[in-house]
C-alpha cells in the first residue's frame, strides 16, 4: 500500500512557513501541502528592504529571486517545489475541532480548507505609537509595500527631511540608507540612552551613536515621543525636550507577533505575547503548530520564553517543524539571539543577553572590554574592533558578547553564540581554538583575550567602563609621549609614567587610588599588577582610550 496522504495547511508565506512547506514536500511527496498568504507579493527577504532604499539592491524584486534569478511566485512553488500557494487569500478563522480553516480569496469568495495539521506562520506586524495617526506622512517599514513609496518619493526629490522614531536595527539601517544615497536630513529619535537598546549595552551603543553623528544623523537619545501631528506639508514629532518637523516620519519601534487568528481559535499565548510552543513547535491546540515571528522561542541564557523575530531563527524553525511533522526525531533548541547590523562603516554584532538585561532579571553581571584588531595588527588591512564581554562572576558563565568596529564583528558573535548556547565559562572561551593566519585573525583570538581579561578581573584587576567620568580621578597615563601628544587627556590630575619606566620610578607614586589608562587597556592592566603588588590601589579604563575615543567621537 502507498503512503497515507495527509493535508498540511500553512498560514503565512514568508521564511518559516515556506521553509516548512518545501522541506515537508521533499520528505513526504504524496502529502498535500497548501500555503495561504494574504499578500500578493510573498517569499522575499524583508531584511534586505533597507538596502533597496539605500540603492545597494537595485529593485525590490531582487529580494524574491533565487540565486539563479527565478522569481519565487506561486507558479515557481507549484512547478519547482510541489507546493500550492494561494496568494491574496486571507485566513479568517480556525475551527480546531472540525479541523477547518476559513479563508477569503482575493475576489471575496469565502471557503473552508480542511487540514490534518495546521501551521501558523503568521509573522509579525509593526508596533504603533499611542495615538499614531494614519496618514501617508507617517509610515512603518516592514514589508515591500512600505519601501516602494518611500523610494519613489526620495527619487522624485519630494522628501528632504525624515524623522525616524526608534534607533533599533531597522532605524539605524534606514538612517544610513537615507543619508548615504539620498543625502536626506535624518533625525533619529530613541527613547533609550543609546542606539540599539536590548542588543548592546550603553558602552557599545555610544560607539554606534558616534558613528551616526559623524555621518550627519541628528541622533536624539532619551527622546520619548509624546505626540505625532500631521499638517498639509509636514509632520511634527513632539518629545519632552523638543519638537521636530519633518517631511515624513518612519515609526521603527519594533514588531509584535501577529496572533489574532490564534487567539480567536483558543491557542494559548506565552508570557511574551507570542504563541507558546514546546520544543517540537506544537501549540496548546491539537494539530496546530506555530513557527517564525508569531511564536516564542526559549532563550539559552535565561532558560525563559523570549520573543526574537529574526529571519535566521524562522528558517530553522520551519525546517525543524517539517522534520517533526514527517515523523523524524527533531526539536528546536534554545537560542542566543545572535544578530548583526551595519551602520555606515561600522559593524555591530551580538549574542546572548546584555548586562542591562541580566541585571534587570536580578542576576549579578560584570563586564570587561578590549580593543583589538580583527586580524594581525601588522597586516595592512587590519581593522579595529572592540569586544564587550558580559559574564556571571560566581559561575564565570559567559552571558553575552557584543562586538563593534570597522573590522569583522559578525564572526566573533557567531562563535560566541555557539559557546553561550552551551553554557560556556570564561575558561572555555579562553581556550577557544581558531584558524590563524595574519590576513584572517590575530594569533590570539580577541574573544579569548576578552575571557582572559575577565578572569584577570576576578583576580582583582578591575576594569572600569570606557565611559567612566575621569574628572576627579588620579589618572596614571602609561602611554608613550607620542601617544599622549596624539590623543591628549583633557583635564588635570594626570600623571604621565610610561609602563617601561614603572619599575624604575614606581616608588614615586602615592598610594592612590589610581585610574590607569593606555591606548587599548593592556598596558594599564599590566600596570595594576605592579601597583597592587606594591601596596597601591588602582583600577584601569576598560578597552583603553581607543574605545573611549570610538564612543565619544574622538573627544576624551
Amino acid at each position: 500500500m502507498g503512503e497515507v496522504e495527509r493535508r498540511i495547511v500553512i498560514v503565512g508565506g514568508s521564511a518559516a512557513g515556506l521553509r516548512c512547506a518545501c522541506r515537508l514536500v521533499r520528505l513526504r511527496p504524496s502529502w498535500s501541502i497548501t500555503v495561504v498568504e494574504e499578500r500578493e507579493a510573498f517569499s522575499y527577504a524583508a531584511c534586505g528592504l533597507p538596502y533597496v532604499v539605500a540603492g545597494d539592491i537595485e529593485e525590490v524584486d531582487a529580494l524574491r529571486r533565487t540565486a539563479d534569478g527565478t522569481v519565487r511566485d506561486a507558479a515557481y512553488f507549484a512547478a519547482v517545489k510541489g507546493v500550492t500557494v494561494h496568494p491574496g487569500t486571507r485566513a479568517t478563522a480556525i475551527d480546531v475541532g472540525a479541523q477547518l480553516l476559513a479563508v477569503v480569496d482575493r475576489d471575496g469568495t469565502a471557503r473552508e480548507l480542511p487540514w490534518d495539521e495546521l501551521v501558523l506562520a503568521t509573522g509579525a506586524t509593526p508596533r504603533r505609537l499611542p495615538g499614531q495617526p494614519s496618514h501617508p506622512r507617517v509610515c512603518t517599514f516592514h514589508v515591500a509595500e512600505d519601501a516602494a513609496p518611500l523610494y519613489r518619493q526620495l527619487a522624485q526629490g519630494r522628501i528632504g527631511h525624515v524623522a525616524i522614531i526608534g534607533a533599533g536595527l531597522v532605524g539605524c539601517e534606514l538612517a544610513e540608507a537615507l543619508r548615504a544615497l539620498w543625502g536626506a536630513r535624518v533625525t533619529l529619535l530613541e527613547a533609550a540612552a543609546a542606539p540599539l537598546p536590548g542588543v548592546v549595552d550603553d558602552e557599545i551603543g555610544a560607539v554606534v551613536a558616534a558613528v551616526l553623528r559623524r555621518n550627519g544623523v541628528e541622533l536624539r537619545c532619551r527622546a520619548t515621543v509624546t505626540a505625532i501631528e500631521v499638517a498639509d506639508d509636514s509632520v511634527v514629532i513632539r518629545t519632552p525636550a523638543e519638537t521636530v518637523s519633518a517631511d515624513v516620519a518612519i515609526v521603527a519601534i519594533g514588531v509584535a507577533p501577529a496572533v489574532d487568528l490564534a487567539i480567536a481559535a483558543g491557542v494559548a499565548l506565552g508570557p511574551t505575547g507570542a504563541i507558546a510552543v514546546d520544543g517540537h513547535l506544537a501549540t496548546s491546540a491539537p494539530g496546530v503548530w506555530a513557527v517564525g515571528d508569531c511564536a516564542e522561542v526559549r532563550h539559552a541564557v535565561t532558560g525563559e520564553a523570549a520573543y526574537l523575530p529574526l529571519g535566521s531563527l524562522a528558517n530553522r524553525q520551519g525546517r525543524t517543524l517539517a522534520n517533526v511533522l514527517a515523523g523524524r526525531e527533531d526539536s528546536f533548541p534554545p537560542v542566543t539571539g545572535a544578530v548583526a547590523v551595519k551602520v555606515f562603516d561600522c559593524n555591530v554584532a551580538a549574542a546572548g543577553i546584555t548586562r542591562a538585561a541580566a541585571r534587570a532579571r536580578g542576576n549579578v553581571a560584570r563586564s570587561v572590554w578590549i580593543s583589538a584588531h580583527d586580524c594581525a595588527h601588522y597586516w595592512p588591512e587590519a581593522k579595529e574592533i572592540a569586544v564587550h564581554l558580559v559574564y556571571e562572576p560566581v559561575t564565570e558563565r559567559v552571558l553575552g558578547v557584543q562586538v563593534v568596529g570597522e573590522g569583522e564583528a559578525a564572526k566573533r558573535a557567531d562563535v560566541a553564540a555557539q559557546l553561550i548556547a552551551r553554557r560556556a565559562t570564561l575558561s572555555e572561551l579562553g581556550q577557544l581554538e581558531h584558524s590563524y593566519a595574519p590576513p584572517y585573525a590575530p594569533a590570539v583570538e580577541p574573544l579569548a583575550v576578552a575571557a582572559w581579561v575577565a578572569q584577570n578581573q576576578e583576580d582583582g584587576i578591575i576594569a572600569c567602563s570606557p565611559l567612566e567620568n575621569l574628572a576627579g580621578e588620579a589618572v596614571l597615563d602609561v602611554r608613550h609621549a607620542d601617544e599622549r601628544q596624539e590623543r591628549p587627556l583633557a583635564g588635570g590630575g594626570t600623571t604621565a609614567l610610561p609602563l617601561e619606566e614603572l619599575r624604575a620610578r614606581g616608588e614615586e607614586l602615592g598610594k592612590g587610588p589610581w585610574m590607569a589608562v593606555c591606548e587599548r587597556g593592556t598596558r594599564a592592566a599590566e600596570t595594576l599588577r605592579w601597583l597592587q603588588a606594591h601596596g597601591r590601589y588602582a583600577r584601569y579604563l576598560g578597552g583603553g582610550l581607543r574605545l573611549r575615543a570610538m564612543a565619544d567621537g574622538g573627544r576624551t
